[in-house]
């Protein structure tokens, strides 16, 4: 009588059993100490709202004198511009997952075309390199470049494709400063970050080359030019960004120009040494490395930071009409909003590779390729979200199926 086989499942250690089903479990219910809960929840957010109410007086004290000091202008609803015209827009997203051996990035990126409110072609997309980084420090922050990367490259392909008149970047054009390489940095670091630079030169140029006017348009941003501009001190070293002063400013369709000019740092800095090695000229490097500040409110919501080379600045005025007869409500244009939709790496989709991950690594478990143990490698770092639950799991996978 041959000897029963045992389950695969049964002989995997049981961190992965316990990781594996617990993504068909119910999640486990919230708790916290009453003490910190009345902290937090209480006597924090009184806390918390008394620091508001002071930066709002201070808001308040200075809002005359930036109303004062920025020209205002009002953007045109013109369709017939914005139907004339193709614009370009794209977006990346990343979401890796850090296991017990190595963190695995996740990240892509789309680029679309539209004329006005009509997508007229095929999306270009580009995925990341499939790979594992076992002993990378800033793996977020690694992850973060190589998808801004990905977003340089995918919208040069469009530009190459569909000769637009206009792209609207979803994201600052210049790399994060918090990405800079520092002390330690591992050499893979320094080299994805050369190559993030290299391509986001290699943009900007073609798009000088064709004189396409290309923006970033920044929906999260933490500047606080404007109060350096008016020389304003504020007391307890609380900085006021320029979308709260702005919100205050800005009525629906219009914009300013802020005065600052970004001319230096590491990013700008890495920018000109590509240019540079690209073989261009001093006159090119400077129309495409000295980047203007624009604030646009193009819906009901908060204003949003246009990012652009100085060789774009005159066509600011087309850019904020474009921007404004395309968004709806919450401001976002048409062809970005579209990218964005594309490019989303949920938690759902993250959990779904990781879930295949297993399945996979099953699969060689049982024809001998890899031993139980070895599962132990694919197991999540604590705290590592894990759930296929979240409200928007059913949404997601009626639209990875094209449906409704």
């Amino acid at each position: 009588m041959k000897p029963e086989k045992r389950s695969v499942v049964a002989e995997l250690p049981p961190v992965i059993r316990e990781q594996f089903f617990s993504v068909f479990a119910e999640p486990e219910p919230e708790m916290i100490h009453p003490d910190l809960y009345r902290e937090i929840i209480d006597v924090g957010t009184d806390l918390i709202l008394d620091r508001m109410k002071e930066y709002c007086r201070k808001r308040r004290r200075i809002v005359e004198r930036v109303r004062d000091a920025v020209t205002v202008k009002q953007a045109k609803r013109d369709e017939g511009l914005s139907s004339a015209n193709v614009l370009v827009s794209s977006d990346a997203g990343n979401n890796g997952v850090d296991t017990r051996s190595a963190f695995m990035p996740l990240y892509a990126s789309v680029a679309v075309a539209a004329r006005g409110w009509k997508i007229i072609d095929e999306p270009i997309s580009l995925a990341g390199k499939p790979e594992i980084w076992g002993s990378e420090d800033r793996s977020r922050e690694r992850e973060s470049m190589l998808a801004m990367k990905a977003q340089f490259d995918v919208t040069y392909k469009a530009v190459e494709k569909w000769s637009p008149r206009f792209v609207v970047f979803d994201g600052p054009l210049l790399l994060h400063y918090g990405l800079v390489p520092g002390k330690g940095s591992s050499g893979e670091y320094w080299q994805n970050f050369k190559d993030a630079a290299s391509s986001a030169v290699r943009l900007l140029h073609e798009c000088y080359r064709r004189r396409t006017v290309v923006v970033g348009f920044v929906k999260r941003t933490r500047m606080a030019e404007l109060g350096k501009e008016l020389g304003t001190a504020l007391s307890a070293g609380m900085k006021i960004r320029d979308t709260a002063l702005l919100d205050l400013v800005l009525r629906l369709g219009q914009y300013t120009l802020l005065d600052t000019v970004i001319t230096k740092g590491g990013v700008v800095k890495r920018y000109r040494i590509s240019a540079k090695e690209f073989g261009l000229s001093r006159s090119e490097t400077g129309a495409m490395t000295r980047f203007h500040s624009a604030y646009i409110r193009t819906g009901l919501t908060t204003p949003f930071r246009l990012e652009f080379p100085e060789y774009c600045l005159g066509s600011l005025d087309e850019v904020a009409s474009i921007l404004y007869t395309t968004s709806e409500e919450d401001g976002l244009p048409f062809a970005l909003h579209e990218a964005d939709k594309l490019t989303k790496m949920t938690t759902t989709i993250s959990n779904i590779r990781t879930l295949m991950l297993f399945s996979k690594a099953l699969d060689l478990v049982e024809s001998g390729e890899l031993s139980p143990e070895d599962m132990n490698l694919f197991a999540l770092q604590h705290g590592e979200a894990w759930t296929l639950r979240d409200e928007k799991y059913f949404q997601d996978v009626r639209e990875i199926q094209g449906g409704g």
